[in-house]
């Protein structure tokens, strides 16, 4: 696990062992925020016992992005006596889906031992959830497109933006909606005064990057549905979408150790059948995959 700090009071913690998954902490004396868990017990023991060495306040709020186990998976790795904030999208979706996926996992991967599923208690609905900690106002809003729960959480005072999987190195779309994806990406350009935002997976973003960042996921999303409308409308098969690549859909196939052009091929798989059964429903097929 690698730790950082993007603020004197911010800290993120990335997995060495699992796709770069970051979860980060608000760290204050009158308690400490902390924003997703990381996947595997090990790495999240490990950042628990770190904040608890700070000698500030105890933790005492785990805010759920999304309901993917790669973000939850530590849930009940935490003290009962830690609040699970949510939104209540993100509650749902773990009550339907989130012990089978989490069986699952298991079978393929013995880290997973011991793990439950946990609940987030707290949950909102319409609007927004702010957490108030000392000095620090943790603002939670739902950001749907990678899923429908997704959540990101702004802290006001340092301008920075905990996104998850609302900003990654390719904006991946295949549980949710990349029409709303482009949306909630316009709206984090529109609202927010930023310093910095953590990504779901990947490095943080610095102030001078975001723009770029951002709407190279935008026009990401444009080329792909213009290239995937094309090859449909000339009948040219699924063959067609192996040179589909994501470098000639604007996007580097270097982040996440190459991990995001496997990404890249689950959107190109799932948005084919897609637009295809939009066109010729009788010809659709279902090779969609799903990570992360």
């Amino acid at each position: 696990m690698r730790r950082e700090r993007v603020s004197d009071d911010i800290y993120v913690f990335t997995s060495d062992l699992y796709a770069q998954v970051t979860a980060s902490a608000i760290v204050a004396k009158e308690g400490i925020v902390v924003i997703d868990t990381l996947p595997f017990p090990t790495e999240t023991r490990e950042m628990i016992n770190y904040l608890n060495a700070t000698g500030q306040g105890a933790i005492k709020y785990l805010v759920n992005t999304h309901w993917h186990g790669d973000h939850t998976n530590g849930n009940s790795t935490f003290a009962p006596s830690v609040e699970l904030v949510s939104h209540q999208r993100c509650q749902q979706a773990l009550l339907e889906f989130g012990a089978t996926e989490l069986a699952i996992s298991k079978e393929n991967n013995n880290q997973l031992d011991g793990v439950e599923i946990r609940i987030p208690e707290v949950v909102f609905e319409e609007g927004e959830m702010v957490l108030h900690l000392g000095n620090k106002s943790i603002e939670l809003a739902l950001m749907p497109g990678h899923t429908h729960d997704s959540t990101v959480a702004y802290v006001r005072e340092d301008k920075v933006l905990i996104a998850s999987d609302t900003v990654m190195p390719v904006p991946y779309f295949v549980w949710g909606d990349r029409h709303v994806f482009k949306e909630t990406l316009r709206t984090i350009l529109q609202k927010y005064n930023l310093e910095s935002i953590v990504q779901g997976h990947g490095e943080v973003l610095l102030r001078g990057e975001i723009p770029a960042a951002i709407e190279s996921s935008i026009r990401y999303l444009n080329i792909l549905e213009e290239r995937i409308i094309d090859i449909i409308e000339k009948k040219r098969g699924e063959k067609a979408l192996v040179k589909l690549t994501i470098d000639s859909c604007g996007k580097s196939r270097i982040p996440l150790n190459g991990l995001v052009q496997d990404l890249h091929k689950a959107n190109v798989n799932s948005l084919y059948n897609e637009l295809l059964n939009e066109r010729f429903p009788e010809s659709a097929g279902e090779n969609i995959e799903r990570k992360i």
